[in-house]
């Protein structure tokens, strides 16, 4: 083969310019280069995912996410918009008759379609706030499942500086010689309220030298997602989930917010006295990831490929797909269908090969969420209640993890 690929070069350059051979090489290196990411991020699939084997479903019909030419609606997160296209393709391909119209124009977007039935489902980066279940919950809800929707877990965040949803990680300035934290230290750095008593001093964990009873400065985006900073999710995230028992404790009011993650990373390189919290894909060499002891209570982890892929990593955050129930309904068989897929190794192979590097489920993950879809069959009708009964109620994590 090298010397097939040698002879074609220069017998190509014999018909044209330097130029056009250096466009020529160029692109040769970039077929190369994307066909080993591309072998590299196949590698990433879990061989013991169950294959997908088509069954047959009813057409849709009589239902407000079917569009006029008779095709399925999805509207939600654009970053999905490749994966979605793909899975589309193949359900399309063991289901002929059955299309589909994707309306993908950011998480915003997701929740109302379902509640409306817009959408008969929902893809969601890092799963729906509190604000944005509300309608739902008001609608479907019940004293037993206050979130009406159903919340199935099918991929990871990735580490990808183009993609729109990331784990979160914690940074230091270069100097700072911090050598990891726990969630809790987290909590107390940038929340008030805790329990364990609030971090403000560099001292209260253990650091010396330069940072003795130094203040820390901890910095990040604007919790509130009314000031639209870069990532609306990360201060709920935050606080809902990661910073005490849900509802969680506010950040403190010595945090320093900014829209935009780049404008946090050039603050903690700035300041040796920083510690920003900043999604893992802005990170840049001018700042230091600090390693966090895992889920097991004892390994460091660092937001790697395989600290996500193995659910180690503490602040990892996932894709989603939110499904539409309505109360005494049978649960929607095309849907169901649809979600086998995703959950097959098909499904998540169309994730690792994705072009904004999102990671797949591992077997142990698509197993707890394949029984999700199994039991969610008629759901039971809506019990009478007060309308503050229900909230607040819990972010929405996957069960299992």
């Amino acid at each position: 083969m090298r010397t097939h690929w040698n002879v074609s070069l220069f017998s190509f350059t014999g018909n044209c310019s330097g130029m056009q051979f250096l466009l020529l090489v160029a692109c040769m290196c970039m077929a190369v280069s994307g066909a080993a990411q591309g072998k590299g991020r196949a590698g990433l699939v879990d061989p013991n995912l169950p294959e997908y084997h088509s069954q047959p479903v009813p057409p849709p019909h009589d239902r407000g996410y079917v569009m006029p030419d008779g095709s399925v609606r999805i509207v939600g997160f654009d970053d999905m918009a490749g994966m979605v296209a793909k899975w589309d393709q193949e359900f399309s391909r063991t289901h002929p008759g059955v299309k589909f119209t994707p309306i993908l124009k950011g998480n915003g977007t997701a929740i109302p379609a379902i509640t409306y039935d817009i959408a008969a489902f929902a893809p969601e980066g890092g799963g729906a706030t509190l604000l944005e279940l509300l309608p739902y919950e008001k609608i479907y809800g019940s004293k037993k499942d206050p979130v009406a929707a159903l919340i199935i877990r099918i991929g990871h965040g990735s580490l990808n500086p183009a993609a729109k949803m990331s784990p979160l990680g914690i940074v230091v300035n270069k100097s700072n010689p911090i050598k990891s934290l726990t969630e809790g230290q987290v909590a107390s750095i940038f929340s008030t309220g805790s329990g364990t008593g609030d971090v403000t001093n560099w001292s209260q964990i253990g650091m010396g030298g330069d940072l003795a009873d130094k203040p820390i400065h901890p910095t990040g985006l604007y919790w509130d997602a009314y000031q639209r900073p870069e990532d609306p999710n990360m201060g709920e995230y935050m606080m809902f989930r990661k910073m005490g028992t849900f509802p969680g404790y506010v950040f403190t009011q010595n945090y320093e917010q900014y829209v935009h993650y780049s404008d946090v990373v050039k603050k903690v390189a700035s300041d040796p006295l920083a510690i920003g919290i900043i999604a893992l894909n802005k990170a840049d060499s001018s700042v230091r990831v600090v390693p966090l002891v895992g889920s097991d209570g004892h390994t460091l982890t660092t937001g790697s490929v395989r600290d996500l892929t193995s659910n180690r990593y503490p602040y990892g955050r996932d894709l989603y797909i939110y499904i539409r129930r309505e109360p005494g309904t049978p649960f929607d068989p095309l849907v169901q269908e649809y979600m086998r897929l995703i959950l097959s190794r098909r499904g998540q192979e169309i994730i690792a090969q994705d072009a904004k590097g999102y990671l797949p489920l591992n077997a142990e993950d698509v197993k707890i969420e394949l029984d999700k879809l199994d039991n969610a069959k008629t759901w039971a009708p809506r019990a009478k209640q007060g309308p503050k009964l229900n909230f607040p109620f819990p972010s929405p994590e996957p069960e299992g993890k």
